[in-house]
């Protein structure tokens, strides 16, 4: 018999298998605080279950687990990026970030991505697969193993991969990292970052939970965004803003749209009004983003005075701008640059 992913079981599916074998519902919150609070990656590990419960454990299920390939700790702000190898022999990037009052994990969704963002360094490897899972909640579980000194207070899906591509292995997930008797991190501290994906965006406001919703937009026009996010011509910005002003009033939560700064392209003054204007009224926020650079890429971000100007001039229209500081960038772990490789490489790009 084929053995069952237990990390790919939502609690109640896991009592489900378990009183399939005689057990008491209990057991299934016990194995889940061995597994996502312990981080054992053993069965025998779970001391508190009997050898011969364990031994029929270990018969009908697997631990899956991923294998760090490679660490790249920022000298500049201590975030680290790393480099997972999983069962199949593909790789995913994810990345640590330390502040002062939080900690937060950058994860990615998918092995690689299809949307083919023009500024992004994971645009050209192509799309591989979903991440399962197990695969998600393995991002986290390792990465905070490596930083037990600074304990992980946020996530963001916003490394490799579209969230929304990926659905219901992201919001799996993100129910156990929200449970009880799992990481117990709470569901406003957990953000899915979107290019845009509407169905998702419907789908997400049906589901009850409080999570952060944030959408990369990165223009007013549906010129410029075409070329910057080739989905817009799927999903242009009408009908994206559309889907999030009913997301708003049917949830009653604020939408952040992601704009990443770039010089010559969407920073003017023009850009702002226009930003501005789409915006108006929304229960929403816009975190502005300097633009990393990334070899192969024709783009620069803009001078200070015209970041500035462009802040301003939201802010004038009664829009509320935050300036998201951006961390990691000498390890190429900056808003944009992760990618499928091995970071060894990273130099000769």
């Amino acid at each position: 018999m084929t053995r069952i992913d237990i990390k790919s079981l939502s609690k109640a599916a896991l009592q489900d298998e378990l009183g399939k074998m005689g057990e008491p519902s209990y057991r299934a919150r016990q194995i889940f605080k061995w597994l996502y609070r312990a981080g054992v990656r053993h069965f025998d590990d779970m001391t508190d279950i009997s050898v011969d419960l364990r031994h029929a454990i270990k018969e009908r299920f697997h631990i899956t687990r991923l294998v760090v390939s490679d660490t790249k700790r920022s000298a500049l702000d201590g975030t680290t990026k790393y480099l997972f190898r999983l069962e199949d022999g593909n790789t995913i990037e994810t990345v640590f970030l330390p502040e002062k009052d939080r900690s937060t994990i950058c994860l990615s969704s998918q092995v690689g991505c299809k949307f083919a963002c023009s500024f992004c360094a994971s645009a050209p490897f192509g799309f591989m697969r979903n991440l399962k899972q197990s695969e998600i909640l393995d991002e986290v579980l390792w990465a905070a193993e490596g930083s037990r000194h600074a304990p992980i207070t946020n996530l963001v899906f916003m490394g490799i991969g579209e969230p929304f591509d990926n659905y219901e292995n992201v919001l799996g997930a993100i129910r156990i990292f929200n449970d009880k008797d799992a990481f117990m991190i709470g569901a406003r501290k957990i953000t899915i970052s979107t290019c845009g994906i509407i169905p998702g965006i419907e789908k997400l406001k049906k589901e009850g939970l409080q999570v952060e919703l944030s959408v990369s937009l990165h223009a007013a026009d549906d010129g410029i965004r075409s070329k910057l996010l080739p989905i817009n011509k799927r999903y242009p910005i009408r009908e994206v803003i559309r889907s999030c002003r009913e997301y708003t009033s049917d949830t009653n939560r604020v939408v952040t749209f992601e704009y990443i700064l770039l010089k010559g392209v969407n920073s003017s003054k023009e850009d702002a009004v226009k930003l501005a204007d789409i915006l108006k009224g929304m229960k929403c926020k816009v975190n502005v983003i300097y633009y990393n650079r990334i070899a192969l890429k024709k783009y620069q971000p803009p001078s200070n005075e015209d970041a500035v100007l462009f802040i301003n001039t939201l802010e004038g229209r009664g829009i509320n701008v935050t300036l998201r500081k951006s961390k990691g960038e000498d390890i190429d772990a900056g808003c944009g640059q992760l990618r499928i490789t091995k970071m060894a490489d990273r130099d000769g790009r």
